[in-house]
């Protein structure tokens, strides 16, 4: 059996990781969680994920810094990066892009849509068995 994927989810709203974690944990996903940009980098060194969900504006560093410095990372620069923000403009979205987000969901949005994103980018969940 393939271990589990996993997904780190980053944002300052413990509402916001709380449903994301269920909805990932649910399709068999492991979720691990950080509430700021600072923490980022610790998460990605301890849970190594293959999808890192980014919320633009949280303290410490913002989305922008932190993909910044994934994207740069040898290690990390493939790991598939959502961004999420509840604002953000059509010229935010292209520098966002340029800046190595893979997609960008704006808030809200419905959990299942970030898994289903997650799981056509870097594959489903395995089965338990």
């Amino acid at each position: 059996m393939s271990p589990r994927k996993t997904v780190l989810i980053v944002d300052d709203s413990p509402a916001v990781i709380d449903a994301l974690r269920s909805a990932f944990e649910e399709a068999g996903y492991e979720a691990v969680s950080a509430g700021d940009g600072e923490e980022v980098f610790r998460r990605m060194a301890t849970s190594d994920p293959d999808a890192l969900l980014l919320d633009v504006y949280m303290p410490k560093l913002n989305g922008a810094d932190v993909c910044r410095l994934v994207k740069a990372h040898p290690h990390w620069k493939k790991t598939y990066l959502v961004l999420m923000s509840s604002r953000i403009s059509d010229r935010e979205m292209d520098m966002y892009r340029r800046l190595g987000a893979d997609e960008i969901l704006k808030k809200p949005f419905d959990p299942a849509n970030a898994v289903s994103m997650v799981a056509k980018a870097v594959g489903a969940a395995p089965a338990e068995g």
